[in-house]
């Protein structure tokens, strides 16, 4: 299965953060899994970094992605832009629209991991 990783899923499982749901966890730690990170994610863990707002080191989240075998970061392109669904702030768009710019790659099902409320009720992708 692919996923995509919503920030604060991928904040909590770097930061080793309890508000990580034990499903979330098997889900991240299990190798066969697939998982796309929107460029915007790693855009918004910077800034949270930088307004003091999370404190984990940016270099070793870059590192740490880099050396996952199945884990991917994907760009904003035109792709992805044409893919923005409309009622969600930008972030959430942006990541829903990875994730359904990655689905039409594939041809097959998506899956966010993801707490928000707003991406829940949204309903483009299935959310886990």
């Amino acid at each position: 299965m692919t996923y995509i990783l919503d920030t604060h899923i991928l904040i909590w499982f770097l930061d080793k953060n309890k508000r990580l749901k034990p499903h979330h966890y098997q889900i991240i730690t299990d190798k066969n899994n697939d998982f796309v990170i929107s460029a915007i994610v790693l855009a918004e863990i910077k800034h949270l970094i930088s307004v003091r707002r999370i404190n984990i080191d940016f270099e070793k989240v870059i590192d740490h992605l880099s050396e996952s075998k199945n884990c991917i970061i994907y760009p904003i392109d035109e792709d992805v832009i044409d893919a923005v669904p409309e009622g969600l702030n930008i972030l959430d768009a942006l990541i829903v629209a990875t994730g359904l710019v990655y689905k039409n790659m594939l041809n097959r099902e998506i899956k966010i991991l993801t707490e928000d409320e707003e991406i829940i009720k949204a309903g483009v992708l299935s959310v886990i």
